[in-house]
């Protein structure tokens, strides 16, 4: 029994120092050819138990840049033990053209050395790129800030797409980072402020570049601005702060360096400031309906439908789209619409190179109407001068009664006909002309002491009484409840539960001042039974102002703002 036990100890110490021995080291390239001005992903796998991975060494690589490194790691169990695979992937770019075998890696693991595979690389000539083969001109704009070591160097640029451009135009600010040396760490940028111009956000790219035959990783931030007012204006430097390896006291070996985790040198690269001069847009030939706009646009328009009953509401939808500032494009204008109730357009969608405008149109009138043309006008820089666009006008098929708004002018001029016709008795000049006689004893008064106590008290229990919002005191309540609840839903983003309960307050106040249910009415009936209810115009327009404001957000699809729903909740309670 012993003896079987010492076996079995000693085969498994065997399976154990057998498993230990087992491990994989290999090389590899993501492409067989590479451009001169582009890059590869040279791979290294080491995989194994994992209880002590080596670490593993890199030969001299002189005829390749190195721009990055990444690590990623790997673990399977099978029948209880455990595998892992480490891969080091490293980004390497081409310094000349011609064939070239990156050499074997090495590890050294339990006493022996395990060396990969060599791979071979053949680099063509640089395409689709731009080749310069002197870097003074790009080395006008660096403020002596070019980062400069044995195995590459690092340098910045500034620039813009136009020296001189018109107020609102859109410019391009470009900063580019070039580098051919690796960086312990990501960059640390620092952008101007950009006074004098409104910044509309930045866009990151990359690409390769071949400068006096070496190549170059760029990485370009676009920065789109457009200029607030005329004159020249400067863009302060741009600031970028680099860490990059420091090979001081080091050997040759660059890639030995980078897995000994050698120091880091920081450098601080600055570009030049730019300066831009702009134009103020010219007062000759520009359109009276002009509001800011400048680029080069285009437009067109929609209806949701092509028919419809008088008083319902069509959706015109106009896009605005072209190369430009869109945050110009303010508004969008219509010639005459006699024979429809138009809403103010609002902007429905926007994206960087187009706008969505919606208005609603509601037909008063039956028969074949048109909408009017939708017209834009705009500043062109690039033909110097103002142009305006126009849509078509489109055609709509209307059916049912006409419908008439009461005309306030006309309700104005009835009531002062009404009081000409009233004969007002003659008011008595002089009251000396009264003959009567008045009691002389004081104490007669004093029967009217009471009557004269009560008057206050009946005038104020009038003026409750003829107070519809204070009648109904139960409404009232009712009101501020379901405003209380409109706020909470705009607390919580939900804009258009918040509507609908604004809108049901509305129905509530207008329910109390007309004495019927408002629910089913339509805003024209609603305008009448207010006119006979209430004598304030003002109110009454107020009232109507919010109705069509509501109406407006339950017909057109469009987005709602918090802003927006707070003021509709503000003036709903300036109405109480």
């Amino acid at each position: 029994m012993i003896k079987k036990i010492f076996c079995l100890v000693i085969l498994s110490f065997a399976a154990s120092s057998l498993y230990a021995d087992v491990i994989s080291f290999n090389a590899s390239v993501d492409k067989k050819t590479v451009a001169l001005n582009d890059s590869f992903i040279y791979s290294i796998t080491v995989s194994g138990d994992g209880r002590n991975l080596p670490d593993h060494q890199i030969g001299n690589l002189f005829e390749f840049n190195r721009f990055g490194a990444s690590t990623s790691q790997s673990m399977t169990i099978v029948n209880g033990k455990s595998n892992v695979s480490v891969t080091y992937r490293y980004t390497l770019g081409p310094k000349k053209i011609g064939k070239f075998t990156i050499p074997p890696a090495t590890i050294t693991y339990n006493g022996k050395t395990y060396l990969t595979e060599s791979v071979e690389i053949e680099v063509a000539p640089a395409k689709n790129i731009r080749s310069v083969s002197s870097a003074g001109s790009m080395r006008a704009s660096v403020r002596s800030h070019s980062s400069q070591n044995p195995h590459g160097k690092a340098f910045v640029k500034a620039s813009v797409n136009k020296p001189t451009v018109y107020e609102n135009e859109k410019l391009v600010y470009k900063f580019n980072f070039y580098r051919n040396v690796d960086l312990i760490s990501a960059p640390e940028y620092y952008p101007p402020d950009f006074t004098g111009f409104w910044n509309d956000g930045s866009k990151l790219k990359d690409r390769y570049e071949v400068i006096d035959g070496s190549n170059y990783r760029v990485d370009e931030v676009d920065t789109i601005l457009y200029p607030v007012g005329a004159g020249v204006k400067t863009i302060a430097p741009t600031k970028l702060k680099i860490t990059i390896m420091d090979f001081s006291g080091s050997d040759d070996d660059f890639f030995s360096v980078f897995s000994n985790m050698a120091g880091g040198c920081d450098k601080v690269l600055e570009t030049n400031p730019v300066e831009v001069k702009v134009i103020a847009l010219p007062q000759k030939g520009r359109p009276s309906d002009f509001t800011g706009a400048v680029g080069n646009f285009k437009i067109k328009a929609s209806v949701d439908k092509q028919n419809a009953e008088t008083n319902e509401p069509v959706t015109l939808t106009v896009t605005v789209s072209g190369d430009g500032n869109m945050k110009s494009v303010a508004d969008i204008h219509f010639g005459d619409y006699s024979g429809f109730k138009k809403y103010d357009a609002v902007v429905a969608n926007a994206l960087d190179n187009s706008k969505e405008f919606k208005t609603i149109f509601i037909p008063q009138t039956s028969g074949d109407k048109e909408i009017p043309a939708a017209s834009l006008s705009f500043f062109n820089p690039a033909k110097k001068r103002y142009d305006t666009i126009k849509t078509q006008p489109q055609i709509i098929v209307v059916r049912g009664e006409s419908v008439y708004l009461p005309d306030s002018s006309s309700v104005e001029s009835g009531v002062d006909a009404t009081r000409s016709d009233i004969n007002y008795n003659k008011p008595i000049k002089n009251l000396k002309q009264f003959k009567g006689h008045f009691v002389k004893k004081p104490s007669f008064y004093l029967i009217f002491a009471p009557f004269i106590i009560l008057l206050p008290t009946i005038f104020a229990y009038k003026k409750i009484r003829t107070n519809p919002l204070r009648k109904n005191i139960s409404s009232v309540a009712k009101i501020q409840k379901l405003l209380k609840n409109a706020e909470f839903e705009v607390s919580k983003n939900n804009l258009n539960s918040a509507v609908n309960l604004i809108y049901q307050s509305l129905m509530e106040i207008i329910t109390i001042k007309i004495g019927i249910a408002s629910d089913n009415l339509s805003g024209v009936q609603i305008n009448e039974r207010l006119l006979n209810s209430v004598a304030d115009k003002a109110y009454i327009a107020k009232i109507m102002e919010i109705c069509d404001k509501l109406n407006f957000y339950k017909f057109a699809s469009v987005s709602l703002d918090k802003e927006s729903v707070k003021i509709l909740i503000y003036n709903i309670k300036s109405l109480i």
